[in-house]
């Protein structure tokens, strides 16, 4: 632009509805005017979205991904819990600038996906790598929601996609892009996301005390120091937890096809996750 304000352009070839894609827009132009006065948080600035298409040009975000700032921590070259502050802080002011009212949490749509796919896979329509254990997670869900049910949480405008590499940092400034939710408002959602979308580049590694879901417990002390608030005794974190680490599980490739190193690793992390919250279960 005029002004020399970087832009980006955004072009989405996915087959979402443009209604759908319309109020995913509407999410990130919310978050942006939200954050506008918060030191060092960022929400780029849409400039301009075509009607019918789905496209969108945007202010350009500076910065490397969060993803690869954590990895030059493990080479000395950044602090790794100072990072994860820095991050949790800005999650949390993301979240803050739309808090709603306090609501009760219902996770009867979820577990309703969760029993048709419990269904399909018992009866052999579907094919499941580690099939005992994923439908130990089913019935695990139906018991995480019986807790979670009718708790109070505040909701909060979701990212929808919040993984380290969508989270751009700077020396002073963490940002977020891509937004892929259009309708929930359960931040827990977003937080269970950050550490089991790229499963398992963010388990705790070998001579790291584990944490919460195979998370290192340092990464979890660091990442709710800046937060703010610590989810991990709640029920409804924890169902959103396993939620997510159910759907990674569905990504998973199927009984008969190829397994590389790649794959047999993320298999490797969903039955590591999984085995660490049935023997931490709650009462």
């Amino acid at each position: 632009m005029s002004d020399g304000t970087e832009l980006v352009l955004r072009a989405d070839f996915g087959e979402d509805r443009i209604d759908r894609f319309q109020r995913i827009v509407n999410r990130h132009r919310a978050a942006a005017q939200g954050v506008e006065a918060v030191a060092g948080v960022n929400v780029p600035k849409i400039i301009w979205q075509h009607p019918t298409r789905h496209f969108t040009v945007m202010e350009f975000a500076p910065g490397e991904t969060a993803f690869r700032e954590l990895d030059l921590s493990d080479f000395g070259l950044a602090n790794r819990a100072q990072t994860l502050q820095r991050i949790g802080q800005a999650v949390a002011e993301l979240h803050a600038c739309s808090k709603t009212e306090q609501r009760e949490f219902w996770p009867k749509h979820n577990l309703n996906r969760v029993a048709d796919r419990a269904r399909d896979v018992r009866s052999g329509v579907l094919g499941m790598r580690k099939k005992a254990k994923f439908l130990g997670l089913c019935a695990y869900l139906h018991r995480a929601g019986r807790r979670a049910r009718g708790v109070s949480f505040a909701g909060a405008i979701e990212h929808g996609d919040l993984h380290l590499r969508n989270i751009l940092m700077t020396e002073d400034t963490v940002s977020f892009i891509d937004f892929a939710n259009d309708r929930n408002a359960v931040p827990q959602n977003d937080i269970a996301n950050l550490w089991l979308a790229n499963c398992p580049d963010h388990l705790a590694q070998a001579g790291q005390k584990v944490g919460y879901g195979q998370v290192a417990e340092a990464d979890w002390a660091a990442f709710f120091s800046g937060y703010g608030q610590d989810f991990r005794l709640d029920p409804v974190f924890q169902f959103c937890f396993a939620m997510r680490l159910f759907s990674v599980w569905r990504r998973l490739p199927a009984p008969m096809d190829p397994v590389d190193p790649r794959a047999q690793a993320m298999i490797n992390g969903v039955v590591s996750v999984f085995n660490w919250l049935i023997e931490n279960e709650p009462d």
